[in-house]
């Protein structure tokens, strides 16, 4: 398939839905669609098309168009073609549906854009904090073009994450935050019965330093990757 066919595939498929599509180069292709229309498209990119889901990112356009960008990013494989399905979401009601009940990979994703970016994803399983710490004030999102990249908010126990109870009947084993064969420290939680393992819970990203915002608002270009290959 080329993306003049995959183009042509998604404006038949999608009909009225399909705000804007274009290939800003080669093997890139873009879909523009309202934010009620995210799941259906990403449903058919993901099952029909076949499309891996890659990642999921949140810009702070409100500059440019004064909106928040959600972006899906899938690849077709064996097409060679990337596939960018994008919503234009209200900062005044940054809400826009969850992929993750659809795509279970999108969970991180989405939950690091809603840290970072403080776009919500309605109707995600487990919507509780990820990249920022417990005592980052829960109304920040150091991403936003308006947060100083050198402001350090005082300390707010309020967005403090709750860890899962375990199953009825298990037992917690706690590994970590500091453990001999972790690479950096991570907080698991495992709940075992007897010799298995029936359910788990993560804490992690305690390394976090917002060095993304250094490279959106400080660094330059070589900067960044000179820092980028210290971590």
């Amino acid at each position: 398939m080329t993306s003049y066919e995959l183009m042509r595939q998604l404006r038949e498929h999608l009909g009225d839905k399909v705000i804007e599509c274009w290939e800003p180069r080669d093997g890139r292709v873009f879909v523009k669609v309202a934010p009620s229309d995210i799941v259906s498209t990403c449903d058919y990119v993901f099952n029909t098309l076949g499309a891996r889901y890659m990642t999921t990112c949140a810009t702070d356009d409100r500059w440019r168009t004064g909106k928040f960008t959600v972006t899906h990013f899938f690849s077709l494989d064996l097409d060679k073609l990337f596939l960018s399905v994008r919503a234009e979401v209200d900062p005044d009601n940054p809400i826009i549906p969850s992929i993750t009940p659809l795509i279970p990979g999108a969970e991180w994703a989405e939950r690091e854009q809603q840290d970072l970016l403080g776009v919500k994803f309605e109707g995600h399983p487990d919507p509780r904090r990820l990249v920022l710490p417990d005592d980052f004030p829960p109304e920040l999102h150091p991403l936003r073009k308006d947060y100083p990249y050198d402001y350090r908010p005082e300390p707010d126990t309020r967005g403090k994450v709750p860890m899962k109870e375990p199953p009825e009947g298990a037992t917690v084993v706690a590994v970590g935050p500091f453990f001999p064969v972790l690479e950096e420290p991570a907080y698991f939680r495992l709940f075992v019965d007897g010799e298995v393992v029936v359910g788990c819970d993560y804490r992690g990203f305690y390394n976090h330093r917002g060095i993304e915002k250094l490279g959106d608002s400080k660094l330059t270009f070589n900067q960044v990757v000179f820092l980028a290959e210290r971590i």
